[in-house]
């Protein structure tokens, strides 16, 4: 019995996704043997990715300087049409799929209905940045980018692990996210989009801070689907 214990433990270890909060939205995500980031501009970015998504140009999603640094040769690079140029990399339109390292990507709707900058001027029009659902063949992982609760939503499903916004500002906040959860049915979810990150907007240093209690969010989805609530920097296996 002893002696099978080591070959039991890699089998677990094989299926299982190392998902790595690393604050707001950014992700490090460790699963079939590759090394997997969503819109990384916080946090320990200190492995060299196969794959790199990043939504949207705004500045809280894209960095160039930790995105150099998370580059080497054969790494894919995939964003929105808009952002393609600056980040030197694949641009997809919501629909669009790309075939990488043995993972199907999927660009997906992301956008906002109600929040505006002013009126008829959302934060994120309809078409600008992407969600991503990325199928690695044994999980699909559906990161939703910066969006509200929108219809393409319900053509998502299946989904294993979703990443989800729940601030309010920008994106949907808890109640519209516990309404996603319902809508697309993950087996696990973990909230992003919300505390506090230092980028650059405009090419200016600007610091961001979105107050917002998770625990709610996770407390108001108890029996519906299983919510990891990470802090900056830590990991959960799933």
């Amino acid at each position: 019995m002893t002696n099978n214990e080591p070959k039991i433990t890699s089998a677990i270890k094989k299926n299982m996704t190392e998902i790595k909060w690393l604050g707001w939205s950014s992700f490090k995500v460790k699963t079939s043997g590759k090394i997997i980031y969503f819109d990384p501009v916080t946090g320990d970015c200190d492995e060299a990715a196969d794959l790199v998504l990043i939504s949207h140009s705004h500045g809280d999603h894209t960095d160039l300087n930790i995105l150099s640094k998370i580059r080497k040769p054969g790494t894919i690079v995939i964003t929105s049409r808009e952002n393609r140029d600056t980040v030197k990399g694949i641009g997809l339109v919501p629909g669009e799929k790309h075939h990488a390292d043995g993972f199907t990507v999927t660009a997906c709707h992301a956008y906002n209905i109600v929040r505006m900058r002013e009126p008829g001027s959302p934060f994120h029009p309809k078409g600008f940045g992407l969600g991503w659902i990325v199928d690695t063949g044994e999980k699909r992982i559906y990161h939703l980018g910066d969006t509200e609760l929108i219809p393409e939503m319900k053509e998502t499903t299946p989904v294993d692990i979703m990443l989800i916004p729940i601030s309010g500002y920008y994106v949907m906040d808890i109640d519209e996210a516990v309404r996603t959860v319902n809508l697309v049915r993950p087996k696990h979810v973990i909230p992003m989009h919300f505390g506090e990150v230092d980028v650059f907007m405009g090419g200016q240093p600007a610091h961001l801070e979105l107050k917002v209690d998770p625990y709610e969010f996770a407390g108001k989805l108890k029996g519906i689907a299983e919510v990891s609530v990470l802090k900056p920097g830590e990991t959960i296996m799933i």
